[in-house]
């Protein structure tokens, strides 16, 4: 999919109807909010809450030309049809002849987590390394829960780069900052001189964990395990295949999304991330252990023999007991997959059918999109 799109507005473009007043108070001198100061350019502002845009926008850069950026917001859920009417909403331009400035093309793939791309994953002339830090709002970076420690595995560097990490963990810390947000709101509720009837009605509740994947369009199961493969590319390292917005209608005819990255390994892949439904965690701790003995004597027979010889006559039940503990697994991990993943996804924005949700994570029945309907959970602050 594209996960995220910025393109770069001519310093002469005229704003649109969504900005139009804002400008002609901004050249007054006038504090407009949200509009802010920013490094790089003289204005910034996330348009989400005041303007009700899924966009960022950046007015008149400091160096050089004194350009515009759009950043859209969750572009990975949006068409393309959808991303060039909030271009037209903010500027009076032709969106598909907009140069872009940055593109992040990504994959999801259901079953593999973050720690195994470690081991089994190669960029040529890149090196993978693993990153551990806080989460921030300028690099996709996510947040263990209960631990408040952060992992994200990186190749490369700025301005062309891979980005490996757990979708869900991210949706996670989301999915918090929405309820902290709501309970503060509740709180100030709570205070204020209202008829019960009022409180009711205007009482915030955050949705599930379940709920607020379906409204991405992902359907969540306990104990699943979703990771995205992402490529950062901007500036002059955009290619020309998608130098500009219209090119991007193409964008799932790219050979090679993920240049130069490779999969080395052809064993299934455990799912590690949950206990088996009913499985006792000693049971199941247990048949972990079987598996490592039978990578040790490199035979399952061997290690089958191995606790037959030493459980006292009790082996043939021991394992029975164990083969109904053993974790998950799904098929070994292959860059065809990767590159279908990204080519399906991509296609549902580039070339939509009615009624397709667009940001899928497919390959596997457990990522069934589900209706758009639950999309109403995000339309609050923080979505």
């Amino acid at each position: 999919m594209i996960d995220k799109a910025d393109f770069r507005i001519s310093e002469f473009a005229q704003p649109g109807p969504a900005l139009v007043e804002a400008f002609a108070q901004l050249k007054r001198g006038y504090a407009v909010p949200p509009f802010r100061p920013s490094r790089l350019y003289q204005y910034a502002a996330d348009l989400r809450k005041d303007f009700e845009i899924d966009a960022i926008v950046h007015l008149y850069c400091r160096f050089g030309r004194p350009n515009h950026k759009i950043e859209v917001v969750d572009a990975g859920e949006k068409t393309l049809e959808e991303i060039a009417a909030i271009v037209a909403r903010l500027f009076l331009v032709d969106p598909w002849t907009l140069s872009t400035m940055r593109v992040d093309l990504a994959a999801d793939i259901a079953g593999v987590p973050v720690p195994w791309f470690q081991h089994h994953a190669l960029v040529n002339r890149k090196q993978f390394a693993s990153q551990i830090k806080k989460s921030d709002e300028q690099e996709l970076q996510f947040v263990g829960m209960g631990t408040a420690i952060a992992q994200t595995i990186y190749a490369g560097k700025k301005p062309d780069f891979m980005r490996i990490y757990d979708k869900l963990a991210e949706w996670r810390r989301q999915l918090r900052k929405q309820e902290i947000s709501r309970n503060r709101f509740n709180r100030r509720m709570e205070v204020m001189e209202l008829s019960d009837e009022q409180k009711y009605y205007g009482h915030r509740i955050a949705p599930t964990f379940k709920e607020f994947c379906g409204a991405h369009g992902y359907q969540y199961q306990e104990g699943n395990v979703l990771t995205r493969i992402e490529r950062q590319i901007g500036g002059n390292r955009v290619p020309p295949e998608l130098a500009t917005m219209n090119d991007l209608r193409f964008a799932h005819d790219l050979e090679d999304p993920f240049r130069g990255f490779r999969i080395v390994g052809t064993e299934p892949i455990a799912n590690l991330n949950a206990v088996p439904e009913g499985v006792p965690i000693r049971d199941w701790l247990a048949a972990f252990g079987l598996n490592g003995l039978t990578q040790h004597f490199g035979s399952v027979q061997l290690a089958h023999s191995f606790v037959r010889r030493h459980s006292n006559g009790n082996g043939k039940r021991i394992l029975e007991t164990l083969e109904e503990c053993l974790a998950p697994t799904r098929q070994p991990l292959t860059i065809e997959e990767i590159k279908e993943s990204y080519r399906r996804s991509t296609l549902a924005q580039t070339k939509p059918e009615r009624g397709t949700v667009v940001h899928l994570s497919p390959t596997y029945d457990e990522l069934e999109p589900v209706a758009q309907g639950s999309a109403r959970f995000l339309s609050e602050e923080g979505a």
